[in-house]
């Protein structure tokens, strides 16, 4: 499988002093993520230091609050309707154990997945109304049911939405709508998904009866953020930071029993999201996906060990079954594909009679992974006439804006821009598929089917062993750094090292014992570590005779050692440049420390002019450029070294002293304020680079914009002045490309 590899320079806005304070990895990495002040950093390291958002920060949720207290007062009957995927029996069980022991009458409704589908529906409404519902909450659900809730209304019955999927316009016609999609795109409860709405609601209610406590439920909530693949920053984050110490200590039987079921006698300690993602999640699925998912609420809030042993070893049961099935529609779905050649379509669509519904979402995230294609699965039943449908989609197209064209040909239809479902009537099924399969396609640019890599950290192996420094022990840096990071999932994603110019042998690249896979064993003063390529067997003799090969992984926990590595692509080394072209080699003198001879009278001296150098230049191979004083950035090094194309570099220069700094910004601000904003004439004036006041619209950029560039700088000449004349040369051989790198520094 082909990728493109994007190595990620560090961002102008890089703030040196967090490398010291997190480690120059974590540092980066966190700064790729947007955080860039110590107080960013800190909130999304530290629990601690986040302020979690008041609760009625989210839209009717005080309107919401109030009539629930009023019908716990009056005793009136309030019935939960939850969702069957594991947000859903999350919330469900949340709000039930939550509400009960404040008193409240409650009682709670799933729908089928293989009859009834996601929300309300009229037969199950007039079953939960004629029981005697009198305030009816819905949780992961409801925002698409403007009929049913407006029935439900008329019949004297409050409904209140507690949801989170995609707003219809109009609002329907409940007596609270909580969805925080009401929200602004940049408020921290923005990304909530049932289950952190639900502990939102319990919240709020808990703080209204002034009873402490709430935060014992923070372990469903945990569960359900992480399954539902809600964006792990902001509020979520948070949640899911304490709520996974609370999960680990769980008393609640039917999780408990899970956890040690899928733990296989690791230590609860140890709980990350990954865990819940691969383990907990699928188990708590599968009963959803094939039967009746009030038993996953049943497990989530039984007080009977013996009964949540029985319940797990059924879901554990149902979720074999469940990967059975997926196995099977998969592969009838790729020899579809394959033989009409969709994958050249940019879309799929797909239907068939014999895939079980309760499997689709699974199987289409699959293969719109596989062919990065946006994908639906359509689950087709004669006997009612009706199919069933899921759809994944990939980065950059919205599976909703393309199911508004095909709105008119569905029963019903709704869910998030990457993932949807549908139900249909089978006489409409042959025009969705087309109209649906060109609306998708439209959508899908080559730059979005690309695989790409994000490269975020990148480390040489050789370079690290000609310096004498321990390969291992630097990965074991980058792995203790990036816990720092944890939890990742979501919008936090793991970040991906790429390991440059190791050199495979027969001893450090070996097949698995039956032949599937393929391990590399690094070697180093601080021991071994394992990385594993899955699913690459066949390729064992292809990289055991490359003379060097990049390794793009990931490092995870792992029990027996530190870490290991899974491996996401390998390739032979030497590709960051075009490797059409080669630059000329480069002779460096080191002057640093000492005076320079009469020799270099007639040599080109670099004194911080502007560039490109005006001044008539000898040809490259007899130039001897002398570096007098350090350029500010490694892209004003790259301009000069290109421009100059010198035979020999001369470094006798240090870092640029800024003792002048505050006089030099407060001489900026008082100019820029005074007079309109012109970089030549401030630069003239002040001393500083004149590229970096163009880069300014005026002087309230200044804290912004040009610190960020000053630290930038700042960290560029430490290492110039530290970095060894090798080190600097193989910086330089890479500028002079034609097509540098793009580089930035973070120096610990």
């Amino acid at each position: 499988m082909e990728y493109r590899w994007d190595l990620l320079p560090t961002p102008p806005q890089f703030d040196p002093e967090l490398s010291r304070e997190y480690g120059k990895y974590a540092a980066k990495v966190l700064a790729l993520r947007g955080l860039h002040s110590r107080e960013q950093v800190r909130a999304f390291v530290d629990p601690s230091f986040y302020s979690p958002t008041p609760p009625e920060s989210l839209p009717d949720l005080e309107r919401a609050v109030r009539r629930l207290l009023e019908a716990r007062e009056k005793g009136e009957a309030l019935c939960i309707w939850g969702d069957f995927d594991c947000d859903g029996v999350t919330s469900t069980s949340l709000l039930l154990s939550a509400l009960q022991p404040l008193g409240f009458q409650v009682q709670f409704t799933l729908p089928l997945r293989s009859r009834e589908g996601h929300g309300l529906n009229a037969q199950r409404l007039q079953q939960v109304l004629a029981q005697g519902c009198q305030v009816l909450l819905t949780v992961d659900c409801g925002i698409g049911n403007a009929a049913e809730i407006a029935l439900a209304q008329a019949r004297g019955v409050d409904v209140i939405v507690m949801d989170h999927h995609a707003l219809p316009d109009p609002l329907p016609p409940a007596y609270a709508v909580v969805n925080p999609l009401r929200l602004p795109e940049e408020h921290p409860l923005r990304f909530l998904p049932g289950v952190g709405v639900a502990y939102k609601l319990a919240e709020a209610l808990y703080q209204a009866l002034g009873i402490p406590g709430v935060e014992e439920y923070l372990d469903l909530v945990a569960v359900g953020i992480v399954a539902d693949v809600a964006v792990l920053q902001r509020e979520c984050r948070y949640l899911v930071q304490r709520g996974l110490p609370v999960l680990a200590k769980t008393q609640r039987p039917g999780l408990r029993a899970l956890l040690d079921w899928v733990s296989n006698g690791s230590s609860p300690g140890a709980l990350t999201a990954q865990d819940i993602a691969f383990r907990l999640a699928p188990r708590l699925n599968a009963i959803g996906r094939l039967e009746d998912a009030r038993l996953a609420v049943e497990l989530l809030t039984t007080s009977d060990p013996q009964r949540a042993q029985t319940l797990v070893k059924h879901f554990v049961a149902l979720s074999e079954e469940c990967r059975q099935l997926t196995q099977q529609v998969l592969q009838e779905a790729r020899q579809q594909v394959e033989s009409l050649d969709l994958a050249r379509e940019r879309a799929i669509v797909l239907a068939s009679s014999g895939w079980n519904p309760g499997v689709l979402g699974v199987a289409a995230a699959r293969l719109a992974e596989e062919y990065r294609c946006p994908t639906v699965l359509i689950a087709t039943d004669e006997s009612t006439g009706l199919g069933y449908g899921s759809g994944r989609s990939i980065p950059g197209v919205n599976l909703l804006e393309a199911l508004e064209a095909v709105r008119p040909l569905l029963r019903r239809g709704g869910g998030h821009p990457m993932a949807a479902g549908i139900q249909l009537d089978l006489a409409c099924l042959a025009a969705v598929q087309l109209t649906l399969r060109r609306e998708l396609a439209a959508r899908v640019s080559p730059d979005q089917q690309a695989r790409a890599l994000a490269v975020e950290i990148l480390l040489d192996w050789t370079l690290l062993a000609s310096q004498g420094r321990d390969g291992v022990a630097e990965l074991d840096e980058v792995y203790r750094q990036l816990q720092l990071l944890q939890p990742f999932g979501h919008g936090n994603p793991n970040p991906i090292v790429a390991l440059m110019n190791f050199r495979p042998t027969k001893s450090t690249l070996r097949a698995s014992g039956d032949g599937r896979h393929l391990r590399f064993e690094l070697k180093g003063r601080a021991g071994s570590r394992t990385l594993w390529f899955w699913g690459a067997g066949e390729e064992l003799e292809q990289w055991q005779n490359c003379p060097a090969v990049d390794i793009a992984l990931r490092l995870e926990a792992d029990s027996k050692e530190s870490w290991r590595g899974t491996v996401l692509a390998v390739r032979p080394s030497g590709n960051w440049q075009a490797p059409a072209v080669s630059a000329p080699r480069l002779q460096i003198q080191d002057y640093r420390q000492r005076p320079l001879p009469d020799s270099l009278e007639k040599a080109l001296y670099y004194t911080g002019q502007p560039l490109p150098l005006r001044q008539p230049l000898p040809p490259s191979a007899k130039t001897t450029l002398v570096l007098a004083c350090w350029p500010w950035l490694p892209a004003d090094l790259a301009q000069l070294l290109q421009q100059v194309q010198p035979q020999t570099l001369i470094l006798a220069a240090s870092a640029h002293s800024w003792d002048r700094l505050p006089q030099q910004l407060a001489q900026l601000r008082e100019l820029g304020q005074a007079k309109p904003w012109d970089p030549a004439t401030l630069a003239a004036a002040t001393g500083l680079p004149q590229q970096w006041l163009e880069a300014l619209e005026g002087p309230e950029q200044i804290s912004t914009g040009l610190l960020s560039r000053i630290r930038e700088s700042q960290a560029f000449h430490r290492w110039l002045d530290e970095a060894s004349p090798a080190q600097i040369a193989q910086l330089c051989q890479r500028l002079l490309q034609p097509d540098p790198v793009p580089l930035a520094f973070s120096p610990a």
